[in-house]
């Protein structure tokens, strides 16, 4: 991939001292090892599915929704395989939990759900554009629901230009609502489904409001400075998608990751979902400053290195801290986010790649 040419001011910014995490190298035995641990949690995941072909115990669409980009992520012809049935049958299964795109509304959140469901049949959709087999549930149907589950997503942007858990809500809005709704908006934006600009910058300027003085981003937009762990990882990774990277924004997000470390978010009450936007927000920060690539290498390394060391003989994730102490998922969850993560590095998904995938002609 070309490297891309920095303005002096950049330079100098990036010049900032960044201390580097204790490296534990997620790929230490090489790519091999970690290709190794997702074959075998995608094993246990087609294994586990359910007959309905859905994934998890409380939020069933999200968590299908990871099991599918999971499966998306693992290899250039997802639909061909022997795990191609089980990729449809999750599929299948989100088109089945949403009336007009707009998806089925489960425990305290609605956008999560929205957001991964409409990433997910996205990256589904932008599969069967580019890949030699496409699915069996036919383009136009998952183009059709992903042009309804954006125009909903965009509707309920709150005045602020976040995103709230619940629809109708525009006085409320934070941050981890907000970076799944634009990221799924990217996602479809790269495969050619229209969006409304506005409002995805709108839901950048949130982001980037949201950051403190320490480099950190906050909960919400709002008068409080109490920058979040897994909370700042999302925030890089999501502005990371932006078409014009903010430099200051991002290095000083990296700055404050790296004096984190991995392993501190490996402590915090979502530490899969920090992992996940972690290694998306330094790869995607390292494909842009190439000459950072020792530094957000080795996060990405320390963090998958945490990962691997958590599957289980069978292949599996346990769920952990938060989700395991309030019983609200299975370990579909743990797998299918750890399996999601360790596959970020092979850029697969639109998302993990800052340069837009070639599409058909007719697509474009």
């Amino acid at each position: 991939m070309t490297p891309r040419k920095l303005s002096v001011g950049a330079v100098a910014l990036c010049t900032l001292a960044l201390s580097l995490p204790a490296t534990r190298a997620g790929d230490d035995d090489g790519p091999d090892a970690r290709r190794a641990a997702i074959d075998k949690g995608l094993a246990w995941l087609v294994a586990h599915q359910a007959e309905d072909g859905s994934w998890g115990k409380t939020y069933t669409v999200a968590v299908t929704s990871y099991g599918c980009l999971a499966l998306l992520a693992a290899q250039d012809e997802p639909f061909e395989g022997d795990r191609a049935a089980a990729l449809e049958r999750g599929l299948a299964f989100l088109l089945a939990s949403q009336t007009d795109g707009v998806f089925v509304h489960q425990g305290h959140t609605w956008i999560h759900g929205q957001g991964f469901a409409t990433l997910a049949l996205a990256e589904a959709y932008g599969r069967s554009l580019t890949a030699k087999a496409g699915s069996k549930l036919g383009r136009e149907k998952l183009r059709t629901v992903v042009e309804q589950a954006v125009a909903a997503i965009q509707k309920n942007q709150s005045t602020s230009g976040g995103w709230w858990y619940t629809p109708g809500s525009p006085g409320n809005h934070e941050g981890s609502t907000t970076c799944c709704a634009v990221q799924a908006l990217v996602s479809a934006d790269n495969f050619g489904i229209a969006i409304d600009a506005e409002v995805l910058r709108k839901g950048f300027d949130y982001l980037k409001q949201c950051q403190n003085p320490d480099g950190g981003f906050d909960y919400s937009l709002g008068p409080t400075t109490n920058s979040m762990l897994e909370g700042t990882a999302g925030g890089v990774a999501t502005l990371g998608l932006m078409r014009k990277f903010d430099y200051a924004v991002m290095m000083n997000g990296q700055e404050f990751l790296l004096k984190t470390t991995p392993q501190a978010i490996s402590q915090q009450r979502f530490p899969y979902y920090g992992h996940f936007y972690g290694v998306m927000g330094m790869q995607l920060l390292g494909q842009e400053m190439d000459y950072l690539i020792e530094k957000t290498d080795g996060y990405v390394d320390g963090a998958l290195a945490d990962l691997r060391g958590w599957q289980r003989e069978d292949g599996s994730w346990p769920v952990k801290s938060w989700v395991r102490d309030h019983g609200k998922e299975d370990d579909a969850y743990g797998t299918s986010f750890a399996a999601l993560t360790l596959a970020i590095r092979d850029r697969r998904l639109s998302i993990f790649d800052r340069d837009r995938p070639e599409l058909p002609k007719e697509s474009d």
